[in-house]
């Protein structure tokens, strides 16, 4: 009779979860270094969120982009195994390099390849300005691409002067689209948006519903803008500003 040992734990999905970040110019200073900071720090939560879910391992993949776009993670890692990385901002806003590279690499043959499958990824774009290429091609042909269609997404605009609209274009919905005014806001942002959305998304029973992506997206970006209101709130910040950075 077979032993505890004999029995081979359950084969999971995969879901994940893509930040898209951008680091040109303007992202110098408090802004690429809370983004640095609070991906170091939300890490072994979220290696924690894949260990204790039944149905999905979650895995980290990186994308920057200024004047081009490159992979930070060649290809994705558990959350445990990302390593630290410092960002250096500088260049213009390539937005349409990034569509592509994400195009490229969301599909089962590239990023999205296991054994066991893959859920739809969970994509998280961060910018602070207006994109600078030909962005509007890059966007309609990742438009196209099945995965990013079922994907849940959330764009982060930070400070004055990043644009909203296209963010919107990219994550689906106006209401899909978080502003950042100051430095404790974003690594909160980024905190609770990587928690609350890998909570989601690596549990079989919401992932595999019917539901729209871009309804569900607006449903998880309001439950990230309340619980970052209400952290902020707690520690008496709520008020700050954009002069915070």
């Amino acid at each position: 009779m077979p032993g505890l040992d004999d029995y081979a734990p359950a084969v999971r999905k995969v879901m994940t979860l893509f930040y898209v970040i951008d680091t040109s110019g303007s992202m110098q200073g408090s802004k690429i270094g809370q983004v640095e900071s609070a991906l170091e720090e939300v890490m072994q939560t979220l290696q924690e969120i894949s260990d204790e879910s039944d149905d999905a391992e979650i895995k980290i993949a990186v994308l920057e982009f200024s004047t081009g776009a490159s992979w930070v993670t060649p290809e994705p890692v558990s959350p445990e195994g990302y390593r630290f990385k410092s960002f250096e901002a500088c260049g213009v806003t390539d937005l349409g390099a990034a569509c592509k590279e994400l195009d490229k690499k969301l599909s089962r043959n590239v990023f999205l390849q296991t054994a066991a499958g893959a859920y739809p990824p969970v994509i998280l774009l961060f910018s602070d300005g207006g994109p600078t290429d030909n962005w509007e091609s890059g966007l309609e042909a990742l438009k196209k691409n099945n995965w990013f269609k079922r994907s849940i997404k959330i764009a982060f605009a930070i400070g004055d002067d990043a644009d909203r609209d296209i963010l919107a274009r990219f994550s689906g919905s106006s209401e899909t689209v978080l502003d950042v005014k100051n430095k404790d806001q974003l690594r909160l942002m980024i905190e609770k948006a990587s928690v609350i959305t890998s909570v989601f998304a690596s549990h079989s029973s919401t992932v595999d519903s019917d539901t729209d992506p871009v309804e569900i997206s607006k449903k998880l970006a309001e439950d990230v803008q309340t619980q970052t209101d209400e952290a902020l709130s707690d520690a008496n910040t709520a008020d700050w500003d954009e002069s915070d950075w």
